[in-house]
């Protein structure tokens, strides 16, 4: 497989790799100089890569998971760190380590960090030294641990590299695969458990009007806060598999005009998803809406964090809040550039939707209209007001409460609309946005009582605005919260 992006790097030199572990070792004796006791040790970091390019996107990936693993590590051996160098070169990422203790230290720290080796998922990319005061090696052998094994084999590593059994390219295949595999998994897993995440933070936004929360149940009676979160769990594994889908479609190089392709090949998994959301809710519609609007953000993440970071970050840093995704919308406009044609496929000999009978009689495309300009609503108003709410003192709660009631004065609610009427809900509509115009954040937050309580008598549910509010959760936790590689 081609790599492209994720694989180039600049190749180096037979000089310049023997100029790189003469620096290493410059390192080393010029740290162990202030290492005068036994309770103290030096951590030597470095990746085992093969071929002539030592630093790409991936490898950068890798060495950072190496980072953290290792502080994680020490904090939990109650290591200080004492001092902390770091070389970032063509010939490969260093990190040199200082620790102390109170005794015994070095043996202690190969001893963990061997295990790192073993059981991490990278782990056999990682070369972990361990230097005694004098600049000893403490060996893994030394320790009961066997050496090393091959990459491609069980055998150990020195006879394989002495005989030449496998060749570079074999060796460079299988560490890209390691780091391939592990990334996208970790990703992925991290997207959807950040979309379970937004999930739980809707239900339990309080009080939203007509919707179950903390409070009540709003304008339903066949559902829950437990409803909700039976069907959050249901349907996480299917966010994490929309985004791997996303990174996967990248990762085989697929481009910007094939995107509706994968669009279309997520489509079954969102109706296995509806299937699975329905068993674990007994039949109740809790999700449906973000089955198809978050899965496509997931997909649509999972595809644009690979094909976009060229330089070789997977970590979601957005400097300007208000400028905050601009590559996620254009990729899901791509993505969806053919989801009218759904409208026009529309089949009049069976019992429609809400949404398809919403689109027959007034031309209302609801969420499949906002998904198809790439969620202009949540990219140009929710979201941005959203972080302004916080910006200006308010809670997390109280963010969400304002912004559902903007999502339902902006957007075409399907959900409001069949409850109520396309009269009523064009007056709910119309009176609600100018109330909006001019109240303050305060004012917005204390007519939510009455209005829930209008909303709750007469059966009204805002069910595509909690949606867009599920959403803009998600787009904040994934921006302040980046993924883990350790």
């Amino acid at each position: 497989m081609n790599h492209t992006d994720l694989c180039s790097g600049t190749p180096i030199t037979l000089d310049q790799v023997l100029d790189a572990r003469e620096r290493r070792a410059a390192i080393q004796r010029e740290m162990l100089k202030d290492i005068q006791r036994d309770n103290t040790a030096l951590i030597s970091f470095t990746l085992n890569i093969v071929g002539p390019i030592k630093v790409f996107p991936y490898t950068i990936l890798a060495f950072e998971a190496g980072l953290e693993a290792i502080r994680e590590c020490l904090l939990w051996l109650e290591a200080d760190i004492t001092a902390f160098r770091e070389v970032r070169e063509v010939t490969g990422y260093e990190a040199f380590f200082s620790v102390k203790k109170e005794s015994g230290l070095a043996r202690i720290c190969k001893t963990h960090l061997t295990e790192l080796e073993e059981t991490h998922p990278l782990g056999r990319l990682f070369d972990i030294d361990v230097l005694m005061p004098d600049g000893t090696k403490v060996s893994r052998e030394s320790l009961g641990y066997a050496g090393r094994t091959c990459l491609l084999c069980d055998r150990p590593a020195f006879l394989c590299g002495r005989s030449r059994t496998h060749t570079a390219q074999e060796l460079v295949e299988r560490e890209i695969s390691l780091m391939r595999d592990f990334f996208v998994e970790r990703f992925s897993v991290h997207i959807g458990l950040l979309m379970q995440k937004a999930l739980f933070y809707e239900v339990n936004t309080t009080l939203k009007p007509g919707l179950v929360d903390l409070m009540h149940n709003g304008a339903h009676t066949d559902m829950d806060r437990y409803t909700f979160r039976d069907s959050a769990y249901a349907l996480t594994s299917y966010f994490i598999e929309v985004t791997r889908q996303g990174m996967e479609f990248a990762l085989k190089e697929g481009k910007e005009e094939d995107l509706p392709e994968l669009f279309a090949s997520i489509r079954p998994l969102g109706i296995a998803a509806e299937t699975a959301m329905k068993q674990a809710t007994g039949g109740v519609n809790t999700h449906k809406g973000m089955i198809f609007s978050g899965g496509i953000l997931c997909c649509a993440l999972g595809y644009d964090i690979v094909s976009r970071d060229a330089g070789g970050s997977f970590r979601l840093k957005y400097a300007n809040p208000g400028e905050a995704f601009p590559h996620l919308e254009t990729t899901v406009r791509q993505m969806l550039v053919h989801l009218p044609d759904d409208f026009q496929r529309l089949d009049t000999s069976h019992a429609a939707s809400h949404g398809e009978r919403l689109y027959r009689q007034y031309g209302i495309t609801g969420i499949r209209g906002e998904a198809h300009l790439g969620f202009p609503s949540l990219f140009h108003m929710g979201y941005p007001l959203f972080l302004r709410v916080l910006a200006h003192g308010g809670s997390l709660n109280e963010a969400g409460c304002i912004t559902l009631l903007h999502y339902m004065a902006e957007t075409e609610d399907s959900n409001l609309i069949t409850r109520s009427g396309y009269e009523t809900a064009a007056k709910i509509r119309r009176e609600l946005k100018r109330f909006l115009e001019y109240a303050s954040y305060e004012e917005q937050l204390a007519v939510l009582p009455r209005l829930d309580d209008h909303f709750v008598r007469n059966h009204i549910s805002p069910g595509g605005s909690a949606d867009m509010l599920a959403l803009t959760y998600f787009l904040y936790f994934t921006g302040i919260l980046p993924c883990r590689w350790d």
